[in-house]
């Protein structure tokens, strides 16, 4: 009974740690994907702030928004916030040139991206990466 109880107890020893084997390889990629779920999401922010400058210039004769503020109601719900952050982190910059703007995420919050990346504009459009 003895020997049956302590095979037993190797079994389950075993067990738990090939679950401890898998675990150590998935769980960096489970942060990676979060990571990669986030920047994506920002990206899609940024996209449409964009849009919703287009939309704008299109209504006022060429002109982009001074502010983002501008674009809320008519063509935003609402500005978003970064997954990442949990906060509005989306800055919005115009050139001397009225025809010009540059909306992005602002520092560092997702560690698969560069600062301010990503970043949309009416020059480039949308960048992930400079």
């Amino acid at each position: 009974m003895g020997l049956k109880r302590a095979f037993a107890n190797i079994e389950f020893m075993i067990v738990i740690a090939i679950f401890a084997i898998v675990a150590a390889l998935l769980v960096p990629n489970f942060v990676r994907w979060r990571a990669e779920g986030q920047a994506t999401a920002c990206k899609n922010n940024v996209k449409n702030i964009g849009i919703a400058a287009e939309m704008y210039a299109e209504d006022n004769d060429g002109l982009y928004p001074p502010n983002l503020e501008k674009t809320v109601g008519p063509y935003l719900k609402l500005l978003p916030e970064c997954p990442a952050c949990g906060e509005m982190s989306y800055h919005y910059e115009t050139s001397i040139d009225p025809d010009r703007y540059t909306v992005y995420c602002s520092g560092s919050h997702h560690p698969t991206r560069r600062p301010d990346f990503p970043r949309a504009g009416s020059q480039r459009g949308v960048q992930e990466r400079p």
